[in-house]
């Protein structure tokens, strides 16, 4: 027999062992490593081991540690995570992507781990997160809209942009820190309820648009069934044709919402005008925009409606 297949056999046959166990050779190992993890000597894991070269050890070649029985892994001591979050590092992690991920900062993360180096994480390795476990999103929004955080938002800002309160939207999210909002946390925003109202607001001819003297108005009043009944007019226009098109549209838009109104010329008056009747939320009237197209030659806020 070949002495390569001589040695690859003697590499998988089980050694005597009395007294001790058997162990499997893995990457990296040597006599004096194995003697550190399991409490014993270089010369006493020799002896043992009669006619085994250490410093030809190969990975599945089953050794005699000459120990009575293997000690138990150590158990790493819990992480102490007050007002933060424990994390398992997973594959690819780093400091700087499990920061990104829950809104903190690499700093922030060195201060909350001591003694871990961020060049060295291992995966399984538990880290504290300084941020809050996440709060679930309430299961339902009564009333209101579920709305997404962004970069930058407050729940001040959030409150002004749909025309509700601070103290309404800790109310329908109970839990939530005002102070530590997350890109990409969900909360439940209490849409104030629609209060009827007849308003007209000026449609002012855009600053870059094709027709400078053009003019226009949107009334609009909303009954006690929150149903609104519209009128858009829009006067000294050029002829659509001139701008690409063939008739013109007023877009009503609110957050990610909107919706079209084609116009109609009255005829020999050079006046476009449309009626629509639509279901609006308190919103649409906070900070909703109106705008006619093409162009646009003539736009204007709802905020100004009075």
């Amino acid at each position: 027999m070949p002495d390569e297949e001589k040695e690859e056999v003697q590499t998988r046959q089980a050694p005597p062992c009395p007294g001790g166990f058997l162990y499997e050779i893995k990457a990296g190992d040597t006599f004096y490593a194995l003697a550190r993890r399991y409490g014993t000597t270089v010369e006493a894991i020799m002896a043992a081991n009669p006619g085994v070269d250490p410093r030809r050890l190969q990975i599945g070649q089953l050794v005699c540690i000459p120990v009575a029985v293997p000690p138990a892994p150590p158990v790493p001591p819990p992480v102490v995570c007050p007002g933060g979050t424990p994390y398992v590092i997973q594959a690819g992690d780093t400091f700087y992507r499990i920061a990104l991920r829950y809104g903190t900062t690499v700093d922030a993360l060195i201060r909350a781990n001591p003694g871990v180096d961020p060049r060295n994480l291992q995966i399984g390795q538990v880290i504290c997160v300084p941020v809050p476990i996440p709060i679930p999103p309430p299961a339902v929004c009564p009333g209101g809209v579920f709305y997404t955080i962004r970069a930058g938002d407050t729940l001040y800002t959030i409150a002004l942009r749909f025309g509700t309160t601070v103290d309404a939207i800790i109310a329908a999210n109970p839990g939530i820190d005002p102070f530590r909002l997350r890109v990409g946390q969900t909360i439940c925003v209490p849409l104030a309820p629609v209060v009827p109202r007849t308003c007209v607001m000026a449609l002012s001819p855009s600053v870059t648009g094709p027709a400078p003297t053009a003019g226009g108005a949107v009334w609009m009043r909303t009954d006690v069934t929150g149903q609104t009944q519209i009128l858009v007019e829009a006067t000294n226009v050029p002829p659509p044709a001139q701008l690409g098109a063939n008739w013109y549209t007023a877009l009503f838009s609110w957050e990610r919402t909107s919706f079209e109104v084609p116009l109609v010329e009255a005829p020999g008056t050079g006046v476009w005008a449309a009626t629509t009747v639509q279901s609006l939320p308190a919103q649409f009237f906070a900070i909703g925009s109106i705008n006619v197209y093409p162009g646009p030659v003539l736009g204007g806020l709802v905020a100004n409606c009075r």
